[in-house]
Order: structure tokens, then C-alpha cells, then sequence
């Protein structure tokens, strides 16, 4: 199952830890992976809003 498919069949099936962990495990193996600092919560804040306009852009497209 692809991450995406993952994560819908979590929302789904929320109680699933076995999915869960399978999740889990193709989120750690992705490469180039940025963690941030509670001193950087703005800028992760800024970065959501934008991956989420660009989301809403695409679908209206």
C-alpha cells in the first residue's frame, strides 16, 4: 500500500496499529526529512498554510 492509501484507509480505520506502524515505518524511511525546533513553530505554521492553498489550488484547477 502506497503512504497516501495508508492514510486513507486510517482515517477509516483509526483503531488499526498495525497500519498505523506501517505508516510509521514509510514516513521514517523517506529521505530528507526536516524536524523543527518549538523556536521554529512559526515557520512550520507558514509552511502548513502554504501546503494547504497549494492543495485547494490544485483541486480547483
Amino acid at each position: 500500500m502506497s503512504k497516501s492509501q495508508l492514510k486513507a484507509y486510517l482515517l477509516e480505520n483509526r483503531n488499526d496499529t498495525e497500519a498505523f506502524h506501517a505508516l510509521m515505518d514509510k514516513l521514517n524511511a523517506e529521505l530528507n526529512q526536516k524536524f523543527y525546533t518549538i523556536d521554529e513553530v512559526d515557520k512550520l505554521e507558514e509552511l502548513i498554510k502554504a501546503k494547504r492553498s497549494s492543495k485547494d489550488n490544485q483541486v480547483e484547477s
